[in-house]
């Protein structure tokens, strides 16, 4: 089999993936939902995640975030921030602002920010893509039969 053959079956499975993928998975946000002490933090330093290669600084987004919290058992906090199914957008923080942080009381290097976009709709997008690739790699199939 060459490549455009195997098209249709690897739109389909990214779509599976995207579908499902954010429904199988607990982000932290939801986890903490509960368990979580809330504190104020700020973005301490933005920058980019670690990339090899020759566009290794060349994202538009600066996607590694920085945190720094004071625990409510005044123990200082300086990490990364964790990402996955966080919906963020570019520009939406800069070093110096202030975010509520959500953190496990048992862990505090275990945490997330608030953010004002509702982690629903993310997933929501995400399946509607997913759908999307679906159909597209489904329609690939039935065409090229």
């Amino acid at each position: 089999m060459d490549l455009p053959s195997l098209a249709p079956y690897i739109f389909i499975l990214i779509g599976i993936a995207m579908i499902t993928v954010p429904f199988l998975s607990k982000p932290t946000a939801e986890r903490l939902k509960n368990i979580g002490e809330r504190c104020e933090g700020i973005i301490f330093e933005l920058g980019y995640k670690g990339r090899s290669g020759p566009m290794s600084n060349d994202s538009i987004m600066k996607d590694k975030i920085t945190i720094r919290f004071v625990t409510l058992e005044q123990e200082w906090i300086t990490e990364d921030l964790n990402t996955d199914f966080i919906p963020l957008y570019y520009n939406q923080f800069k070093e110096g602002d202030k975010v509520m942080v959500v953190y496990d009381p048992k862990n505090p290097k275990d945490f997330t920010i608030e953010t004002k976009a509702n982690p629903k709709q993310f997933k929501f997008i995400l399946s509607i893509a997913g759908v999307v690739f679906v159909g597209v790699g489904v329609y690939k199939l039935l065409t090229n039969s």
